[in-house]
């Protein structure tokens, strides 16, 4: 299962279509509050931050998540990128970095080799 970290809603929703028309199971949280929790219930086998979000945003989440389960792949999407952000984020142990707009063939492939599947 994917966990998608998303606060909007359009941007959540095309994420997870384009993961369950691959087959990828995919449960969504609109913050980092539904992510903890839900962590602490279920380890997803990946986890997709937004950047920008209410609260804690997707850094912050990141640093949690790497920290308390080193194991888990997390990919890190963002609008607000560049090379600051994107060098944050590895430092912060993100498995990927994608900035916004992408494709969602990016998307779906990035998934795929974290999740360890091969394209169809």
């Amino acid at each position: 299962m994917v966990v998608i970290v998303e606060d909007d809603v359009e941007m959540r929703a095309l994420l997870r279509d384009a993961l369950r028309a691959e087959g990828v199971p995919v449960r969504e949280e609109p913050d980092g509050t539904g992510l903890v929790e839900g962590l602490e219930r279920d380890t997803p086998a990946l986890v997709v931050l937004d950047k920008e979000m209410p609260g804690p945003n997707g850094l912050d989440l990141l640093a949690y998540v790497t920290r308390r389960y080193p194991d888990l792949p997390v990919i890190l999407i963002t609008a607000f990128g560049g090379g600051f952000i994107a060098a944050e984020a590895q430092r912060l142990g993100a498995t990927a970095y994608i900035e916004k707009p992408f494709g969602m063939g990016l998307f779906v492939a990035t998934v795929r080799a974290l999740l360890g599947t091969s394209d169809r």
